[in-house]
């Protein structure tokens, strides 16, 4: 497809996919794609109309540039192009470490974001033994007591039946760890409609999983987005260990190089909510994985009434789906 040829030409990643352009359609997104004449510059930028409040324009890992200096021209290009369509706000977050220049375009950092900021990146090695042999030796061992405790792990070949039992332990998980979900119908588009593979592991000879992932797939990029474990998972059973390893499988078999853990603390500390998350993606990062760190998150106020009232809806709307425990909205550092 010639969209994605662009992007990943780009550097971009799934979320400015034709895919994901498409499957957020269904969720009352509008996707519009941009994409300069010598190819150097492209942004899939998603508008919401709200009513009686404008319409908002939001970049995920937008806009993209061959040269990393020239995302605040790809930006202003956008921005033009967002407004032509009448948008009032425009929101983006471009994947690159910095972005200088952004201000003088008439954007403004934001102190959240929608997506990650911070994330591990693992590399997907040439076996499964090279892999396994990168992890920590905690790790190791406890992949080694999780088969030796009779639990196995395999990607779903049927996974409009097994997401429902995915979707039961992702919903008990989030009970039991306090974050939202979405409605289940979200999901089953989204492993539908998107390149998106199930991992679950399950004990011998029982078919409800203890642990699960969802991976998503785009040209050489895997990434780790719902993850979903037993509450009793955590008494030494390590079952999600061994969905990791099965994931950076799948990563491997699809022809995958990088394995993205999707989201750290950025300031990682002892007393961080999201500490032990932390620690368990570093384990699977392993020696030779990353950290990387992106720009964050800009605004830029195309029609300067009508971009408040916009903001002030969307913010309105988080709160609701928080309160329907349907979102987590956007994320501090």
């Amino acid at each position: 497809m010639a969209w994605n040829a662009a992007v990943t030409e780009l550097g971009g990643s799934v979320l400015q996919s034709y895919e994901w352009g498409e499957f957020r359609r269904q969720g009352g997104w509008r996707p519009l794609r941009f994409l300069s004449r010598d190819g150097s510059l492209a942004a899939q930028i998603l508008l919401k109309r709200l009513p009686g409040l404008g319409t908002l324009a939001y970049a995920p890992h937008g806009p993209l540039a061959a040269d990393p200096e020239d995302i605040p021209e790809a930006a202003a290009a956008v921005a033009a192009h967002a407004r032509r369509h009448g948008a009032a706000l425009l929101e983006i977050e471009p994947r690159v470490p910095w972005a200088p220049g952004l201000e003088t375009e008439g954007f403004r950092r934001r102190p959240s974001s929608v997506q990650p900021r911070c994330t591990l990146v693992a590399p997907v090695l040439e076996s499964g033994e090279a892999q396994l042999a990168a992890l920590p030796k905690d790790a190791r061992y406890g992949i080694r007591r999780a088969r030796h405790v009779g639990i196995e792990a395999e990607t779903s070949i049927e996974i409009e039946r097994d997401i429902e039992d995915f979707l039961d332990l992702l919903e008990e998980t989030a009970r039991r760890q306090r974050f939202a979900v979405r409605p289940r119908a979200y999901y089953r588009r989204f492993v539908g409609e998107l390149p998106a593979h199930l991992v679950l592991a399950r004990r011998e000879g029982e078919q409800r999983p203890i642990a699960g992932a969802v991976v998503l797939i785009f040209e050489d990029e895997a990434y780790y987005l719902y993850g979903a474990s037993a509450a009793f998972e955590g008494k030494n059973l390590y079952a999600s260990y061994l969905v990791q390893l099965e994931a950076l499988d799948v990563a491997r078999r699809e022809g995958a190089s990088r394995y993205d853990l999707w989201g750290i603390p950025c300031n990682p500390d002892r007393r961080h909510p999201l500490w032990g998350v932390y620690q368990f993606k570093k384990k699977f990062a392993g020696a030779q994985g990353r950290e990387e760190r992106y720009a964050g998150a800009y605004k830029k106020h195309l029609s300067p009434l009508q971009s408040h009232l916009a903001r002030a809806g969307i913010a309105s709307y988080y709160t609701l789906q928080r309160l329907r425990r349907q979102s987590r909205g956007p994320m501090a550092d």
